[in-house]
């Protein structure tokens, strides 16, 4: 059993913690406060001061103002939950950007990170580049022209180019023939005038792996699904099935790989980090096809609440949530002292 220790954070630290402040947000957004409840009460057993930050586009704004209320708050640690806003997912990166500017130890990515992986196309290009495993895409914007999709072959999966937690991912998604194909790339740019990512399907088992570490990396779980296995459903999760109890998929929870696949798309994940520059936590989610696993996505900010995957396989490795939190306070203030180094010496 993996066990984390945090010696470096003092009993007593006051512990900011962001979330968007957004009414009627949509379920994806409103779901961080249920993990600020956790993560709230995981820093109280640890013997820390959380402090509830609320963040509204215009504070966001607002850099003067909201510098201001981080440095209010005497906080010694930023506990990084925020994730945009439903109508804007680039302030997920502008927020940490303000964070690193107070000078305040803060969890999880940098913002270049996150800024990087919100482009899933600036993503995979990256990774490729890195000699790993990704799908060919093809990223089409309003006013595209035909020839862009020259020898993309059909089934294909169209998502959008820049949103994260499912957040445009429909069962009309997967598109298995050509008359199907015009509708669904008007209808998605209508909807995601940023772009699309036009990828072939592939179609056997997705995985996920959740990593933790600055550089040296662990991977504390990895989670597969075989839709084959799953019967008459659509086989892949979409935003509903992820984020709507009434939706028939929600209940579907993934299953522990074994050790073998477990093993080699945990090696595939900490490499992708790796190539990335990922720091604190991210989750990377691969699929297969005839056998080989490609890289879909890397989520530098993966969900936190008690259900969500990461701290479900967390669980499943053996390690309680508060020693998650303390970890990550930990990687915090280490990745803190190293950015402060690097400062020093240039």
């Amino acid at each position: 059993m993996t066990m984390f220790f945090s010696a470096g954070t003092p009993k007593g630290t006051v512990v900011a913690i962001p979330v968007a402040l957004e009414p009627d947000a949509r379920p994806d957004v409103a779901d961080v406060a249920v993990a600020r409840d956790f993560v709230t009460e995981a820093l109280r057993l640890l013997g820390h001061t959380p402090v509830p930050l609320d963040i509204s586009p215009d504070l966001l704004r607002d850099r003067e103002r909201l510098d201001a209320l981080l440095r209010s708050t005497g906080a010694g640690f930023v506990f990084n939950l925020f994730e945009g806003f439903g109508d804007d997912s680039a302030a997920e990166a502008a927020f940490c950007s303000a964070v690193e500017v107070s000078g305040i130890p803060y969890t999880g990515n940098p913002a270049h990170v996150l800024e990087l992986c919100r482009s899933k196309g600036d993503t995979a290009r990256l990774l490729r580049s890195a000699g790993l495993p990704v799908p060919d895409g093809v990223a089409l914007f309003p006013g595209w022209e035909r020839r862009a999709l020259d020898g993309v072959a059909l089934p294909i999966f169209v998502k959008p180019l820049c949103e994260d937690g499912s957040v445009g991912v429909h069962p009309f998604s997967l598109v298995r023939r050509a008359d199907e194909l015009d509708g669904t790339l008007a209808r998605m740019l209508d909807l995601f005038p940023e772009g699309v990512l036009v990828q072939p399907f592939l179609p056997g088992r997705e995985y996920s792996v959740s990593c933790i570490g600055n550089g040296a990396y662990r991977a504390v779980g990895v989670s597969v699904i075989d839709y084959d296995a799953e019967g008459e459903t659509i086989p892949f999760r979409d935003y509903a099935s992820k984020w709507d109890p009434a939706c028939p998929l929600y209940p579907l929870t993934p299953a522990p790989a074994g050790a073998k696949d477990g093993e080699r798309a945990s090696m595939l994940a900490l490499r992708a980090g790796e190539a990335i520059g990922c720091r604190g936590y991210f989750r990377v989610d691969l699929r297969e096809k005839d056998g080989t696993l490609f890289i879909l996505d890397v989520n530098p900010n993966p969900d936190m609440t008690p259900g969500g995957g990461f701290m479900r396989q967390c669980r499943e490795g053996g390690i309680p949530g508060e020693r998650v939190v303390a970890h990550l306070l930990e990687l915090a203030l280490e990745e803190h002292g190293r950015r402060n180094s690097r400062c020093r010496a240039s």
